[in-house]
């Protein structure tokens, strides 16, 4: 396209891809460029990085903006264009440079989130942009609202409970104390959510204080193979919904002669209702880190991503720091725990698609393409990202590995049920009296489970319950 970038959107641009080595690759024509074609390589990967860093910094995606991430990163304008229009918190037109989303879903909506709404929208006609967005994941404290402010210090963050008079004066940039929701009440916390309040989330030397990587430890001790049947052997079956056995999934992927091989966690927790995996992100993101590990190493990947969605500010800053210190004390890179096998994660953050839960779209949103489902098969164990094996879980899902490799997986299928061996993590929101997550061994009933949360609030009758979000 002919429209030219300003200043200001090429350093957005180049902070996340780089400065650009020749004109081929969009940077300023040398005599030399003129007597030798370099072809850049392909690296529309980074196109979803390149329109965070664009829309952060701008306050929107220009098509001079627009047309500079194309050329630096080789994708034709109208793939990116379509790219930059599937997501919901990127804008391809002038915006002002604070956008305040109101979760007017159900936990939020019966606890005052359109009244919030109204009165921003009534207020910040023009200094603001007020966007009524799905479920910010923040139940257990809802109404929630979503802050963005553009510009060279680009913030983004969540306050939960809101209410109208402080988002407004939020929104209007002044100084107030911004709430947030905390820790949320639990149950039976003794298993997956044994850290969460009690360890820094920010301090490595905490999490291993508190048992943490011994889980890796026990792997390394224990080999690949033998780590795949520990986890077949205690029957862990996926927790994103369609209950596949993890071993089965691992173990297909270990066998793939192909490689480079992948390992995913789907961290784009979007379910209205479902908010499980983000308390586990905010409040013990190594667990997260040190469980994906343990799924590169038992298949055999050297490289693992972690996509969060776009809603989650607080997670993702939490997986950020953790990702930096486990590499700095040699958790990932190039020789893990100096056990001689190289492994290390890259951070994705969604842009706001409820699409991208379903784990096709995810990968295609991170290879830079639109958040669309591929057809099945080839399914993602022989034919995932980038094309290659790969073996996706959510976050609830790899924590409960942490568990099989330090209670053994005939200890961890003692738990629960015969069919539906060990603990879940349950997300109670709305009309009760304590909502919040709640650990409990399969084989518990949807009365006992609400009882746990103290039963309606109010001691109301119970009129309705809705299960597994609204999908």
């Amino acid at each position: 396209m002919a429209a030219i970038a300003t200043d200001e959107e090429r350093a957005a641009v180049d902070a996340v891809a780089g400065l650009p080595d020749t004109g081929w690759e969009g940077g300023e024509r040398s005599a030399g460029d003129l007597r030798v074609a370099r072809a850049p390589r392909d690296r529309r990967t980074l196109l979803l990085p390149v329109l965070h860093s664009l829309q952060a910094r701008i306050g929107w995606i220009s098509e001079g903006g627009l047309n500079y991430a194309c050329e630096r990163l080789v994708v034709p304008p109208a793939e990116a264009y379509g790219v930059a229009t599937f997501y919901a918190m990127f804008s391809v037109e002038s915006q002002p440079s604070t956008v305040v989303h109101v979760c007017d879903d159900l936990a939020c909506r019966i606890n005052g989130g359109e009244a919030i709404a109204h009165r921003l929208e009534a207020e910040l006609a023009e200094g603001a942009k007020v966007v009524r967005s799905p479920c910010l994941g923040m139940c257990e404290a809802a109404p929630a609202v979503l802050f963005q402010r553009a510009g060279a210090g680009a913030v983004s963050y969540v306050v939960a409970p809101a209410d109208a008079d402080h988002a407004a004066a939020l929104a209007r940039g002044e100084r107030v104390h911004t709430p947030f929701g905390g820790l949320a009440p639990r149950h039976g916390g003794e298993r997956l959510l044994r850290r969460v309040g009690a360890v820094d989330p920010a301090s490595l030397h905490d999490y291993r204080a508190h048992d943490g990587y011994a889980a890796l430890s026990r792997a390394i001790e224990l080999g690949p193979d033998a780590v795949i049947q520990q986890v077949t052997d205690a029957k862990l079956l996926g927790r994103g919904g369609a209950a596949f056995p993890t071993g089965v999934k691992w173990r297909a992927v270990a066998d793939q002669p192909a490689g480079p091989k992948f390992v995913v966690c789907n961290a784009d927790e979007s379910e209205p209702g479902t908010f499980k995996d983000r308390v586990i992100m905010e409040h013990d993101p190594f667990a997260v880190i040190e469980a994906l590990t343990i799924a590169g190493y038992a298949t055999g990947a050297e490289k693992g991503f972690l996509y969060v969605r776009g809603e989650y500010p607080r997670a993702t800053h939490h997986l950020q720091q953790a990702i930096e210190q486990a590499r700095e004390a040699s958790l990932l890179g190039p020789d893990v725990m100096h056990a001689g096998f190289a492994f290390d994660i890259e951070l994705r953050s969604g842009a706001g698609a409820y699409i991208c839960g379903e784990e096709t779209a995810l990968f295609n949103s991170i290879e830079g393409r639109r958040g669309e489902p591929r057809n099945k098969p080839p399914f993602p164990v022989t034919h995932g990202l980038f094309g290659k094996p790969t073996a996706i879980n959510n976050v609830e899902t790899l924590i409960n590995v942490l568990q099989i490799l330090e209670l053994g997986a005939a200890g961890y299928a003692s738990l629960g049920t015969q069919g539906s061996t060990g603990t879940r993590l349950l997300c109670l929101s709305g009309h009760v009296e304590h909502p919040g997550v709640y650990e409990v061994e399969h084989g518990v009933t949807l009365g006992e489970a609400i009882e746990l949360a103290g039963g309606v609030r109010g001691g109301a009758p119970l009129k309705a319950v809705m299960l597994g979000g609204a999908a």
